[in-house]
């Protein structure tokens, strides 16, 4: 697989894990798989690479996370990070599952706001234009009321 050859580029590493669990994310999830287009780094220096799924949980024990935020859509691979955790005898972050919150007419997403304000098209994190809890602050919502608002979301 790291060497690109035609045969590594139709394998994938999986975790043998189960072939017939109710939960699909637990069936034989693929560990490593190869990817010949040049990484924007590592140039050609590596062919095979680890899944999302399969990083997530080994850096976030190594970097001492205690507290691992995941949106709802992860909640299913859940039991997935904390087996692979447990086989490499890997400290466990606690798992914290959140909705999304999605705003009418407000861009959201993480990458278009820092380009934003990487362009100076804002004033910053805490433009009050964004949809940050900076920005809402310096509007003039008082914390209270926005964890006032997140316990009541659920």
């Amino acid at each position: 697989m790291q060497a690109g050859s035609e045969e590594g580029q139709k394998t994938c590493l999986r975790a043998k894990m189960s072939v017939d669990d109710n939960n699909k994310a637990l069936r034989d999830p693929v560990l490593f798989r190869v990817n010949m287009n040049p990484h924007a780094r590592q140039g050609r220096k590596y062919n095979a690479y680890p899944t999302y799924d399969f990083c997530c949980p080994l850096i976030d024990s190594v970097e001492g996370i205690t507290h691992a935020l995941r949106t709802n859509e992860y909640h299913d691979r859940n039991p997935q990070y904390e087996w692979i955790l447990d086989t490499l005898k890997m400290r466990k972050p606690l798992l914290e599952d959140f909705s999304r919150l999605n705003m009418e007419y407000t861009v959201m997403s993480k990458r278009k706001l820092t380009a934003l304000v990487e362009q100076g098209a804002v004033d910053g994190w805490d433009d009050p234009r964004f949809p940050t809890f900076r920005a809402l602050v310096r509007r003039g919502l008082k914390v209270e009321a926005l964890r006032e608002f997140v316990k009541v979301q659920g």
